[in-house]
């Protein structure tokens, strides 16, 4: 059984030199992206059909293999809106790459160990008209979970940070162990059907999100911060319950959007600061790595 996971890299230590060699690679590519997307649209193609003829038909200064990765990203697209549309039963719509991101294979990109003060070097070649791109990146907590996953040879490079995906093997749930509920709140961040009141300090770090300006810097690294307590204390739950089979929380749907009235104006922004599905997430996550089974139900007429 293997588990899928990803993790992502900030492009803040790029030079401004770099930034605007990365944006015009990534706007000539999505230029070339859509013109495969014109094509493949009106007429049956599969990927043994994206033979250098083809993938050589757009006008552009992109190499060959940028090319052919520009065509791969394009028929993964127009066989993603076709399958979709048929799914919902609804008429498909021609997708549309925005230039936004680039999924770039190994042929193209290649990770290399970090040298001066920078952990991991994404080095971008055969993109076309002889650049080599350099780009610096710095390692961090979750990062740092997955030194010992695989990590795939595919990367994704957005406009502001990479994203890199892993991969884990593991053996196949337990099929003995105890059950457990779990409800998510805001006095404690989990209270189980054991009887258990784990995390006093959410709603601490909730009140520190709602005292920052909304939009500032300060108010997303308090954020963060709830965000590192949350999978510190998921972490630590399952540490100390190894004996677990099964986990089932509640479905939390539109926790947000009742009775307005009520809700006094203190509770309703504290609400609007707890993001109670990043929580369940998370605890989903840790279940599938500690190869628990997972359940959410519906509330009504449970406790």
């Amino acid at each position: 059984m293997k588990i899928q996971r990803s993790s992502k890299s900030s492009l803040n230590s790029l030079t401004e030199k770099k930034r605007q060699a990365l944006y015009r690679i990534m706007d000539e590519y999505s230029t070339v992206v859509n013109v495969f997307i014109l094509m493949f649209w009106e007429n049956e193609f599969s990927k043994k059909d994206l033979t250098k003829e083809i993938t050589h038909l757009p006008d552009s200064w992109l190499c060959a293999r940028m090319r052919q990765n520009a065509a791969r990203e394009a028929l993964g697209m127009v066989d993603g809106a076709k399958k979709s549309a048929q799914e919902l039963e609804k008429k498909a719509v021609i997708p549309r790459h925005t230039g936004k991101k680039m999924i770039l294979s190994a042929q193209i990109v290649r990770v290399e160990q970090g040298r001066n003060s920078f952990d991991y070097w994404l080095i971008m070649t055969s993109v076309g008209e002889g650049i080599k791109l350099s780009i610096p990146l710095k390692s961090h907590r979750q990062m740092n979970f997955f030194n010992d996953w695989n990590r795939a040879s595919t990367v994704v490079i957005h406009r502001e940070y990479v994203q890199f995906s892993y991969e884990k093997d593991i053996e196949k749930k337990h099929l003995e162990g105890h059950n457990i509920g779990i409800d998510v709140g805001i006095n404690y961040m989990l209270a189980t059907s054991d009887g258990e009141l784990i995390g006093d300090k959410v709603k601490e770090q909730i009140d520190k999100i709602k005292r920052k300006q909304q939009g500032s810097k300060k108010q997303r690294a308090a954020k963060k911060t709830l965000s590192y307590y949350l999978h510190r204390i998921v972490k630590r739950f399952f540490q100390q319950h190894s004996d677990l089979r099964l986990v089932v929380v509640e479905k939390l749907k539109n926790l947000k959007q009742g009775k307005q009235k009520n809700r006094g104006k203190a509770f309703r922004k504290t609400l609007n600061n707890w993001n109670y599905r990043e929580l369940l997430t998370i605890i989903e996550l840790r279940c599938e790595e500690n190869r628990v089974s997972f359940r959410s139900v519906n509330p009504y007429k449970t406790s």
